[in-house]
């Protein structure tokens, strides 16, 4: 050997010791909506003010795994935020999502659910049912106030989303009456349109009435743990902490008090048409994402709502920084009521309830008698 080629190995032996230093992550440049925009433009394409969306950055930032596009350039919070936004507020494809932030359609794919995912990990932060005797009392006097009816906590139900084609041996389960797939999400609201509770988990051929019957909220209705009364129309039964219409009133009193509980319950309503133009994706459909993406964007578009109310009520504009990381700690829910899968009971089990809920349905009757008697008379 000669001592060219020995001084070539003892190079090679020499390069397999040294530590390479990483290279640094180069950011692209893209661009800015925050600066870009006006607050009304911005406001157009994201639903939210520039102020609110780096509060929400601030809270989800713990919860956001870093997400990159595919030449491994990394892409801010900040912006993987708006990209999110931007598809539930159109629910249109994804590829025009990516061209206006100069990002792959995959990119994203992958923004949409990691920001979801985050949202709805302030779940419990954002949506929560009133349990306190005060939460209760202010429940009840909102309803008193604007609408005339005591002891009155929230109004629940249900709306169909639409989603993609779903495969395997269940899905002729989540195509409903209407002929197509969705998922059946049951809501309760407050007095105000703020969602007070949410489950998005239940195919599309379940009847509102056994999404309520079979929910852990219902329970707490059921054993006292709960002193309130919600408002349903005439697809749920009558119970003493559920009051529906009277299907063929008799009087004027009976007539008034169908009149009052529509205008009552009608909050629900208007919730649905508020998140649904707000949100189009919910208009739409989530025809372009997977089932469980879908369950939890629900989730996720019901955080943002009560952000937003809460935005309008509490947001001092002039106090954001946003180098700010407030981010709020969450609790674990022992409850399956959000987006996860719970086995469903089969038909024999509803046919073991029967019994259950007719004298349920008397207790009702009685009970919605009695409070004709006490507050329509």
């Amino acid at each position: 050997m000669d001592i060219g080629n020995v001084q070539n190995v003892r190079r090679v032996r020499n390069l397999r010791n040294v530590h390479f230093i990483r290279q640094r992550k180069i950011y692209k440049i893209r661009k800015n909506p925050y600066i870009e925009l006006t607050n009304n433009e911005f406001r157009k394409k994201y639903r939210f003010s520039k102020a609110e969306c780096l509060q929400i950055v601030n809270e989800i930032r713990d919860f956001l795994p870093r997400a990159v596009n595919n030449r491994g350039k990394p892409i801010s919070p900040s912006l993987q935020l708006l990209i999110a936004l931007r598809y539930l507020a159109r629910g249109q494809v994804q590829d025009d999502n990516g061209d206006l932030h100069g990002v792959s359609q995959p990119t994203v794919s992958r923004c949409l659910s990691q920001i979801c995912r985050a949202l709805a990990s302030l779940k419990n932060n954002y949506i929560k049912f009133p349990l306190t005797n005060e939460e209760l009392a202010s429940k009840k006097a909102d309803f008193r106030r604007k609408f005339n009816m005591p002891s009155i906590i929230g109004a629940i139900d249900c709306t169909h989303i639409r989603i993609k084609k779903v495969a395997g041996d269940y899905a002729q389960l989540y195509i409903n009456r209407k002929g197509f797939y969705s998922i059946n999400v049951q809501v309760i609201c407050d007095a105000n349109c703020h969602i007070l509770h949410v489950i998005a988990r239940w195919r599309g051929s379940a009847h509102d009435s056994r999404i309520w019957n079979e929910s852990l909220i219902k329970e707490q209705f059921e054993n006292g743990s709960i002193n309130g009364i919600l408002l349903g129309d005439s697809g749920y039964a009558c119970t003493p902490y559920m009051l529906t219409p009277i299907l063929n009133p008799q009087n004027d009193v009976e007539r008034q008090y169908n009149y009052t509980h529509i205008r009552a319950r009608n909050t629900i309503e208007r919730l649905f048409g508020q998140i649904k133009q707000r949100f189009r994706c919910l208009l739409r459909g989530m025809t372009i994402i997977c089932l469980e993406n879908a369950k939890v964007a629900i989730v996720a578009l019901s955080v943002l709502h009560n952000m937003k109310l809460h935005f309008k009520k509490h947001l001092n504009i002039n106090n954001i920084n946003p180098n700010d990381n407030n981010n709020s700690s969450t609790e674990d829910s022992s409850e399956d009521d959000d987006y996860n899968e719970e086995s469903e009971s089969d038909s024999s089990a509803d046919e073991d309830n029967y019994n259950v809920v007719q004298i349920n349905q008397n207790r009702g009757n009685v009970a919605r008698a009695q409070y004709i008697r006490q507050f329509f008379y």
